[in-house]
């Protein structure tokens, strides 16, 4: 049973109780706020209430908070901040893989950069917890790290159904693809790696109406023993608050939230795809081009991670 803070009445559940807080004339949040309140830990404020999960699980309004807090902590206690923050996630959310750079930047995480300077080995530390990394923690990452000589002996095969194709300044070939909107004319070539590109438009409408079908197109891809990277022309902050942006749609009813874990429940279903989000078209067809003659290389390595610290 769930009281009433407020008149003493009990009710069955706290989807019971939220119905009944309108006759107090009190939101959902203030209630939260006024009689079980959490504090932001570097700024003291009060932490923003977005639903009731998010409410109790979360310790600070913002990443700069959090970033500034962690830097003013001991090494000590901000290892056993972030290994209880780990701990706690991974419970719920029943985890297998090493978090990648997309999920953490989603949720209220240090990034891989960030986890790295507090643990020394991010992929060691995530072992240690039980995790399955996803991709190498021995493969330095460097600048170019995906550099490989971009061959004229092979063309760029492109989906004869890819409605904005890239201007990659490479020989191409257009045909139907069985996943994916490019590849290489001999897919061994490309370690049998394959980019499928997305405007944001078409990422919020893949990881919402079109999921079921996406779902199943990576599973194809898991059959085949291929590997996707799902290439977005718009960057991660971006596309975090794309319900912000003045250019998108009124008629989108999905929010940033509902997509992006979407995406985060992708990367822990399917090891053969991940995720990358890169500035615009130009972004997108270099590197494009550098996924694709890498020789696999992209299958053992961040490619967000890497891309936010300007190794691609």
């Amino acid at each position: 049973m769930v009281k009433c803070k407020i008149c003493d009445d009990e009710f069955e559940s706290e989807q019971s109780l939220h119905p009944h807080l309108r006759k107090h004339k009190i939101r959902i949040a203030e209630y939260y706020q006024k009689f079980f309140p959490r504090r932001d830990l570097f700024s003291g404020d009060l932490i923003k209430f977005k639903n009731k999960d998010y409410y109790f699980s979360t310790d600070f309004n913002s990443r700069p908070n959090m970033k500034r807090w962690l830097n003013d902590q001991s090494p000590k206690n901000a290892r056993e901040y972030t290994k209880n923050l780990f701990q706690a996630r991974v419970e719920k959310k029943k985890l297998k893989y090493s978090p990648t750079q997309v999920e953490l930047r989603t949720v209220m995480f240090p990034p891989i950069q960030c986890l790295n300077l507090i643990h020394g080995n991010y992929y060691k530390f995530c072992s240690e917890l039980n995790l399955e990394n996803r991709f190498s923690d021995t493969l330095p990452l460097s600048k170019n790290c995906l550099s490989e000589k971009i061959s004229k002996d092979h063309l760029i095969s492109v989906d004869s159904r890819e409605q904005r194709p890239l201007k990659l300044s490479h020989p191409i070939e257009v045909r139907t693809l069985k996943f994916g909107d490019y590849t290489l004319d001999n897919p061994e070539a490309a370690s049998n790696c394959y980019i499928e590109r997305k405007s944001l438009s078409d990422f919020i409408g893949t990881m919402s109406g079109g999921l079921d079908r996406f779902h199943k197109e990576i599973q194809k891809a898991e059959e085949a023993e291929a590997y996707v990277v799902v290439l977005v022309e718009r960057n991660l902050n971006e596309c975090s608050v794309f319900n912000r942006l003045p250019y998108v749609s009124k008629k989108i009813k999905a929010t940033p939230e509902y997509i992006f874990r979407n995406v985060r429940e992708i990367i822990q279903k399917y090891k053969s795809v991940q995720f990358l989000f890169v500035k615009g078209r130009k972004e997108a067809s270099e590197i494009t081009k550098k996924i694709l003659f890498s020789k696999g290389k992209c299958r053992d390595i961040d490619l967000q991670l890497a891309y936010d610290l300007k190794l691609l």
